[in-house]
């Protein structure tokens, strides 16, 4: 088994802010998984969690059926990554970024595993004997623009949605890196604020007011729904990088990074309990009382959650034992190495195990009887396409 130091040189070399972070990869991993565990729960009926504890009723689905805002992590997380480097650039510890080598190390970073995964799924399709996509959604697919040219019944996997709401931030970075400084990016957080609840509020009300929950899911999450999150991951990075800079011995935002943890985890929790009881399970969409009916939590719920995983991403890069223990070790941390690739091969793996029909041995726990089947399976998948073809286009990636 290789060391620790050897699995993880090649990221840390490459990384674009010169500061690698053990805890990011395993929060990155975290949210991989949770998302995982949230399809899993779909396929396993979505099934009720409730438990008796010193005679308090506690509802644990809330924290089951909100897995979907694990994409809601990787767009934080993905803001103060690429964030940092900017910032970084701008304080003199590292050369100015040039933005066709920053685009050439994204394409590197996203497309392989990608294009190799539309590929298999294709032949798989051929194989089976099951129809294929029309020609046009399919180069949509490898070309990452069918946010605009298509939707969720086109798509291959349907984890890709996510993937060209990312590269347009990618693309839209760059350009926002250049027309405002870090020391403003606070003022470029409101902005967004701004632009992402008025997109979707004047999308809902003006157009998907009637239209089926995938539609609405498709449209209100594309770039500009989604801007705050990037924008709050990139406050987040300035934020850490001025206190770096001074010395986090003199920041306050250091010493308070205890119960900087507490409200942001907390924050998290409540939101997903909020969306519970908002949008209890089989609710039907009651206009204005229930959240895909409209009601106003619809408009910032997710400003409001991107807000509470900045505050996390900042204050696990500040460092603190409790998040070292639980995201710096070496499981958590493999798990945010193949985490992109767990992303993409999860569902189909899932939903392939669910249809061949397999023994059912804990029918009392649906959940946990469909981790048993597909865990091993994913995660072995995973590291395949991490190890095979992820990590050689990394080599060339990292080669200048």
């Amino acid at each position: 088994m290789p060391s620790t130091d050897s699995i993880y040189r090649l990221e840390k070399e490459g990384i674009s802010a010169r500061i690698y972070l053990d805890s990011l990869t395993g929060l990155r991993g975290l949210a991989a998984l949770w998302v995982a565990v949230w399809h899993v729960w779909g396929f396993a009926g979505r099934p009720v969690y409730e438990l008796e504890l010193w005679g308090l009723h506690l509802d644990l689905t809330p924290l089951v059926r909100t897995g979907w805002a694990g994409v809601d992590i990787f767009f934080v997380l993905s803001g103060f990554v690429l964030g940092l480097a900017y910032c970084q650039a701008w304080l003199g510890n590292r050369p100015p970024i040039r933005t066709l080598e920053y685009f050439r190390r994204r394409l590197l970073r996203v497309l392989p595993a990608y294009w190799v995964q539309i590929a298999v799924l294709l032949l798989v399709l051929l194989l089976t004997g099951a129809s294929l996509p029309a020609g046009k959604d399919i180069l949509a697919q490898l070309l990452m623009v069918h946010n605009l040219f298509g939707g969720p019944s086109t798509q291959l996997n349907p984890v890709y949605w996510t993937l060209p709401v990312e590269f347009n931030f990618y693309l839209l970075l760059p350009l926002l890196a250049l027309v405002v400084v870090p020391a403003r990016w606070m003022w470029l957080l409101a902005l967004a604020l701004l632009v992402a609840v008025s997109y979707r509020y004047s999308l809902f009300q003006y157009f998907l007011h009637d239209l089926p929950v995938s539609q609405k899911v498709w449209w209100l999450n594309q770039l500009p729904g989604r801007l705050e999150q990037f924008v709050s991951g990139m406050a987040a990075a300035w934020i850490y990088s001025s206190i770096r800079e001074k010395g986090f011995e003199r920041s306050l935002i250091y010493r308070g990074r205890y119960l900087l943890l507490l409200v942001g985890v907390c924050g998290m929790g409540l939101l997903a309990w909020f969306i519970h009881i908002t949008q209890p399970i089989g609710a039907v969409n009651v206009e204005g009382l229930t959240y895909w009916g409209g009601h106003w939590s619809l408009f910032i719920w997710h400003s409001l959650f991107g807000f509470c995983v900045a505050i996390l991403v900042l204050v696990v890069a500040l460092g603190m034992p409790v998040t070292d223990f639980f995201l710096a070790n070496r499981t958590a941390m493999y798990m945010g190495l193949i985490s992109y690739s767990l992303y993409l091969w999860h569902f189909p793996l899932v939903k392939w195990l669910h249809l061949a029909k397999l023994p059912v041995l804990l029918p009392d726990m649906p959940l946990l009887n469909g981790l048993l089947w597909t865990a091993v399976p994913v995660l072995l998948v995973s590291s395949l396409s991490y190890w095979m073809v992820e990590r050689p286009f990394l080599r060339i990636r990292h080669s200048r």
